[in-house]
């Protein structure tokens, strides 16, 4: 069994679970949604299915308890607000199986680690970030009023919205960033519409960008970040 690590800090609020598999087929890949599916499927906890038993959310306002991740086709499930404390009581599987899209085939992951994190949000000086699965980053009403842009104008729209989402992400954490945000971007480029549900497809971004701000490796910022989207690490 891999134990969590252990922290002094009392307000730990991210708690961050990985599994691997040593032997992937090749031209295969895994699906958040898959790993999500894995987790509501074998626990009743409502904590994983997003919402309690009556259909009331859990994280309208809070956001997510979960956020499922596949990065190189690596699972990482990161747990945040009222996850946090029921991630570290549960007792996660020593391996998860999970098929991979309709081929009907599945790959065995095993258990890698399990981490204490501490988001602090706090004021640093500039670091580079880039997202590690499609930043979804405008709604459709904005999504329509930005193709319109000029170029530079979208540029500081995906800047400014890089900072709405880093206050969000700290409001999800509990913390409320009282200095100035400063987001650069370094490199933008945007992607082919990635369909999220019937008649509701969003135009994915992917990003580099510096900011002054300390960001969680393996947190997500924007839109539908339950399912994965809007990861970001930082570079170098």
């Amino acid at each position: 069994m891999i134990e969590a690590v252990k922290s002094n800090n009392m307000n730990d609020n991210l708690y961050l679970v990985h599994y691997k598999s040593g032997d992937f087929p090749d031209d295969f890949k895994i699906f958040p949604s898959s790993v999500r599916h894995y987790f509501v499927n074998n626990s009743p906890h409502p904590l994983f299915h997003n919402h309690y038993p009556d259909g009331r959310s859990i994280y309208r306002s809070r956001g997510v308890p979960f956020q499922f991740k596949v990065i190189n086709n690596e699972v990482f499930i990161l747990a945040l607000n009222e996850g946090v404390d029921f991630a570290k009581s549960f007792q996660w599987p020593e391996s998860i199986t999970i098929f991979l899209g309709r081929r009907e085939l599945a790959v065995e992951l095993k258990l890698a680690s399990k981490t204490t994190k501490q988001a602090s949000f706090k004021e640093s000086d500039l670091k580079i970030y880039r997202n590690v699965s499609p930043y979804l980053a405008l709604n459709q009403e904005k999504q329509k009023k930005y193709i319109s842009l000029s170029e530079e104008e979208k540029r500081k729209t995906i800047e400014k919205g890089i900072t709405n989402h880093i206050l969000t992400a700290a409001k999800w954490c509990g913390i409320t960033i009282s200095h100035p945000i400063k987001t650069n971007l370094i490199q933008m480029k945007t992607g082919t519409p990635i369909k999220i549900k019937d008649n509701l497809n969003f135009v994915p971004f992917d990003v580099m960008f510096e900011c002054n701000t300390e960001i969680p490796d393996y947190f997500g910022i924007g839109k539908f970040v339950s399912r994965g989207y809007g990861t970001v690490v930082q570079y170098g």
